[in-house]
């Protein structure tokens, strides 16, 4: 898979994202974005490095699709229901925190 398609599929995960809170509201975006793609992503960069490098970009992303408060009350909720390695409890820290919201 080259880079460009790679990085196509978690950018249209976004945009689809913005179209699931748009239309049907922010939980089921939180939990499809964060909850599914996030979490399933973050798990896989642990192992492979194409998916580490693509790892910031993504965060990124989903910070430009939520506020913080959205994600910050997701993440804690996500953290108390499943058993989260690591990696995945950084990944939720890393969109979770203010610095990553200032532009």
């Amino acid at each position: 898979m080259s880079k460009l398609q790679f990085e196509r599929i978690w950018i249209e995960q976004c945009e689809a994202a913005s179209r699931v809170k748009e239309h049907f509201g922010v939980a089921g975006a939180l939990e499809y974005l964060i909850g599914e793609k996030l979490m399933t992503f973050a798990e896989v960069a642990e192992r492979r490095a194409e998916f580490m490098q693509q790892l910031p970009d993504f965060l990124q992303e989903i910070n430009a699709v939520f506020s913080l408060e959205e994600i910050s009350e997701y993440a804690t909720q996500l953290e108390f229901a499943r058993a989260l390695s690591p990696f995945q409890h950084n990944a939720l820290r890393a969109i979770s925190s203010a610095s990553v919201h200032a532009h």
